[in-house]
């Protein structure tokens, strides 16, 4: 969903704009960090959202550094054009290792700063009183 949204509003527009200026074959290096800090920007939004604090800009930041750690990738992978590749069973965890430690380190602490774990189980026990509620009346009719 996520792709469908951003590749027609931001990634697309930013790829044309830079096609013309650097070329196609680099165009998509901006194209990318575009993208994900628009994402950041709409992380920090739903955040705002979900606990009307002001923003960390944690969020945010864990965004930027995916983007540009992308960018470095395709960049470094364009420069040695195919001659030189990290094997998979390297690339795959350090991959996995660089989001998780991230995560982590900047993402996930706003949802325990904002509780939100607390709130869903809120959220739940009310939406079962509620379903429990109407039953209740249904079958004491």
């Amino acid at each position: 969903m996520v792709t469908s949204i951003l590749r027609p509003t931001v990634y697309k527009p930013t790829f044309s704009v830079f096609a013309r200026a650097v070329g196609r074959t680099w165009a998509a290096l901006p194209a990318i960090f575009a993208t994900f800090l628009v994402s950041g920007l709409m992380h920090e939004l739903i955040f705002y959202y979900l606990g009307r604090v002001k923003p960390t800009g944690e969020v945010m930041v864990f965004f930027l550094l995916h983007g540009v750690c992308l960018v470095v990738e395709i960049a470094m992978k364009k420069a040695v054009s195919g001659k030189w590749r990290l094997p998979r069973l390297i690339s795959g965890p350090l991959t996995v290792l660089f989001v998780m430690s991230t995560g982590l380190w900047l993402f996930f602490p706003q949802f325990a700063k904002l509780k939100i774990d607390v709130r869903a189980f809120e959220e739940y026990a009310a939406l079962g009183a509620f379903v429990k509620n109407a039953i209740q009346r249904m079958f004491s009719v």
